[in-house]
């Protein structure tokens, strides 16, 4: 949940929809006053700088597909939603524009409660915006619908001539698929990093990291990561190969990239768990940014990011944007450039405290255990880490964030992703 932005929804509703705020406070169910509608139904409204939220709900099964869409009638209106939880304090999913040739906004996803869901049609910048006018909503059951914490696709299919394919050319010359595309943001230069692959049910992954375009240093096999140790969210306790990959790297001079890739050591399709170490929280107000991207032929598999503290005085807080901003970072080649992005259009889709409970119950918790890579160092992986199930549905990019809880502690953590290599 994003507590600021929650926080502000449930101010405007109330005030929006409840003619008594205080009569509300005493019961937080915000769907006692909004309008209910069921699978089918559409409403109209009107956002305005008088009215710039407005409510609706309906009640739900977990497992339905629902598709919310919110399409502007008159004026300026440049429509924005949420879809929440009677109270509001558990955002499910939110979009600003439905694709790349529309302002209206649409939210397909799979309910992972059953009874209200409180869905919050305003506009963009919501009260700081200063688009007006008519729209209508409709609610429809099924969809190509998301489950758990999934992205609400932005961008639809794209064509066979436009799907991405994110190709390293290593320093040995050979060129791999890569299954991920992990890019640092703003990063120190001369800062020392280790970075393990790990393939799940026998597959064999290679690593290749990037510090100029186009071209990385790869490792298929690194004798000394084998016998590492990660217990591994839905899947349970690993013991790494002699196939697991490694890369040891020192950052560049800013303006670099410093993109990390994994992919198959014989072209074939299988899942792996990547593990990036020598990374910290400090200050504790720190935020650590990472772009990620996956090919368009496993945009449909889960792809799970989690932040693992290496001692218990950090609590991992984790967060996820998407959108245009971070779109137009990458020129026509997949290269990223980590100063083009725009942060000020960008979109909040979901956040991690406790992977397991609260907002990310849906994401799988660690099993027992930590992660100790044989070579490296050893992280706890308890109760208090983050971690995010999403489901991308396109190539178009996320932004990861990661931080701590309230931005009141500190240490060092590394990360944890889960995924998949297409394969040749």
């Amino acid at each position: 949940m994003h507590k600021a932005l929650i926080a502000l929804t449930v101010l405007i509703l109330i005030t929006a929809i409840v003619p008594s705020a205080s009569a509300q406070l005493g019961n937080n169910n915000l769907c006692n006053r909004a309008t209910t509608l069921e699978y089918g139904d559409s409403a109209t409204g009107t956002v305005d700088n008088t009215t710039y939220v407005v409510g609706f709900c309906f009640t739900g099964t977990s497992g339905d597909q629902v598709t919310i869409t919110m399409e502007s009638t008159s004026g300026t209106l440049d429509p924005y939603l949420e879809l929440a939880d009677p109270t509001g304090n558990t955002l499910f999913a939110s979009n600003d524009d439905a694709d790349a040739n529309t302002r209206n906004a649409q939210i397909v996803f799979t309910l992972t409660t059953t009874g209200q869901h409180l869905i919050v049609a305003s506009r963009y910048g919501i009260d700081q915006g200063d688009s007006a006018g008519n729209f209508v909503l409709t609610l429809a059951a099924g969809g190509k619908g998301n489950t758990g914490n999934s992205v609400p696709p932005k961008g639809g299919t794209p064509a066979p001539e436009d799907q991405i394919v994110i190709n390293i050319t290593c320093d040995t010359g050979e060129q791999i698929v890569g299954g991920v595309q992990l890019s640092f943001i703003n990063v120190n230069p001369g800062f020392s990093y280790t970075v393990t692959a790990v393939g799940l049910d026998g597959f064999d992954p290679v690593v290749a990291v990037e510090t100029e375009p186009g071209v990385g240093t790869c490792n298929d096999d690194a004798a000394g990561a084998a016998g590492s140790e990660i217990a591994v969210p839905d899947f349970g306790r690993i013991v790494a190969s002699r196939s697991t990959a490694q890369v040891r790297f020192t950052s560049p001079r800013r303006g670099n990239p410093t993109n990390i890739s994994v992919g198959s050591a014989n072209g074939e399709t299988g899942q792996y768990v990547l593990i990036i170490e020598g990374l910290a929280i400090s200050p504790s107000d720190e935020l650590d940014g990472f772009a990620v991207r996956v090919p368009d032929s496993v945009a449909a598999e889960t792809l799970s990011v989690y932040m693992v503290s290496k001692y218990v005085d950090l609590d991992p807080y984790l967060e996820l944007y998407q959108g245009d901003g971070l779109t137009q970072a990458y020129d026509e080649d997949g290269n990223f450039y980590e100063d083009s992005v725009d942060y000020n259009n960008i979109e909040f889709l979901f956040a991690c405290d406790d992977a397991g409970v609260g907002d990310c119950a849906d994401t799988p918790a660690f099993p027992g255990g930590g992660v100790d890579i044989a070579n490296g160092s050893r992280y706890v992986a308890g109760e208090l880490d983050a971690g995010l199930l999403v489901t991308p549905n396109s190539s178009l990019p996320m932004l990861f964030a990661f931080g701590s809880v309230n931005g009141a502690s500190a240490g060092e953590y590394a990360i944890m992703v889960i995924g998949f290599v297409p394969g040749n």
